[in-house]
């Protein structure tokens, strides 16, 4: 596994001191251009790609956004001259040849702080960092609004139905009597998940909350259903989980043998086995197309795609995740998915 090794903390303390704008008559050639990765200091995905960046001798201004507003120094300014406007990091002046929109973290409140003082410097510190980065016009991977539209998992659902992928039978509710009775029409095999994300904090630890299988008991009370929407799903039977991994036009497909292990064969990232059998698939080249179709519709240039075979040889779209991890299967598959991030970023496009 990759670690975030001291260089590339150090590096983000000082590659990003400041940015400003300039004209583009100031620009470097392309191949002289720094990609712009916006991430944070922990993201050890982050590291591997600027790794293999490193070793392809291309330029790199990695933003932390945990750095904002607190140890990081914002300055931008509009020049009324010169062309297309364009943002440069400060001892480099030029325009970026891609932007990388991987990660974005809060940072921590300092003790003396009031909160409601802290959350105004974060929200405008926040706009300001996004709002100077939008306007930039070259590769994205993948642009910051196209990432918030495509996390909406009901969005997803209805763009992947339209494009002909099968998805499951799926109610989003918080109405008790619509839960129950949807539990009969899913033959009384549903499962619930989270509409939004699977992490939330209870008193004050961070837990995560996976795809389970709804019981029978569980209909007796639902009160607290009615706090929450919810997604209820058919539960879909597996010959296994897939997990695709888009990059650019690359299709990088693994089948994760979920069904080995009983912690694993609803949602498969519950399992404690860190070694839960993968392996290298090939996706038939119709499911390759409506893949492809997808992330054109959402305007995605990276993806992370979860699908499952059932029995009967079916591919069923469960969900897509716009900056999704992949460095496990680096790992275990050799795919080479950090390489081929580092090299879409590095391409010379004019």
């Amino acid at each position: 596994m990759y670690g975030c090794g001291a260089w590339n903390i150090r590096r983000s303390e000082w590659v990003v001191a400041g940015l400003r704008l300039a004209s583009r008559r100031s620009q470097p050639t392309i191949a002289n251009r720094p990609v712009l990765i916006i991430s944070t200091i922990v993201d050890v995905a982050t590291d591997a790609v600027i790794e293999e960046l490193s070793r392809a001798e291309i330029p790199v201004v990695r933003i932390n956004t945990e750095n904002f507003p607190f140890a990081g120094i914002f300055d931008y300014s509009l020049q009324s001259s010169g062309g297309t406007r364009l943002f440069s990091e400060s001892s480099h002046g030029g325009e970026f040849r891609s932007v990388w929109y991987r990660r974005v973290r809060v940072p921590e409140r300092p003790k003396e702080m009031d909160p409601g003082v802290y959350d105004f410097c974060v929200r405008e510190s926040r706009s300001a960092l996004l709002g100077g980065i939008l306007g930039h016009t070259r590769r994205w991977m993948s642009r910051p609004e196209a990432i918030w539209k495509a996390e909406f998992k009901p969005y997803q659902l209805e763009i992947a139905s339209r494009l002909d992928l099968l998805v499951p039978k799926t109610l989003i509710s918080n109405v008790p009597d619509s839960i129950r009775a949807f539990f009969r029409v899913c033959g009384n095999e549903m499962i619930a998940k989270p509409v939004r994300t699977g992490h939330i904090v209870q008193n004050g630890v961070d837990c995560a909350v996976y795809t389970t299988k709804v019981q029978e008991r569980d209909l007796d009370d639902l009160s607290d259903a009615a706090l929450s929407p919810t997604i209820y799903q058919e539960l879909v039977a597996k010959q296994y989980d897939i997990r695709v991994t888009v990059v650019g036009r690359k299709i990088f497909a693994a089948a994760i043998d979920s069904q080995s292990d009983p912690e694993a064969s609803v949602d498969w990232r519950r399992t404690s086995n860190p070694q839960l059998p993968h392996r290298v698939i090939e996706l038939p080249p119709p499911i390759q197309a409506k893949i492809l179709a997808l992330m054109d519709t959402l305007t995605l240039n990276y993806g992370a795609i979860d699908l499952v075979l059932t029995p009967d040889g079916s591919y069923v779209f469960l969900e897509i995740n716009p900056n999704g991890q992949w460095l496990w299967l680096d790992d275990m598959l050799s795919f080479g998915i950090s390489r081929s991030i580092a090299e879409w970023l590095s391409e010379e496009v004019a």
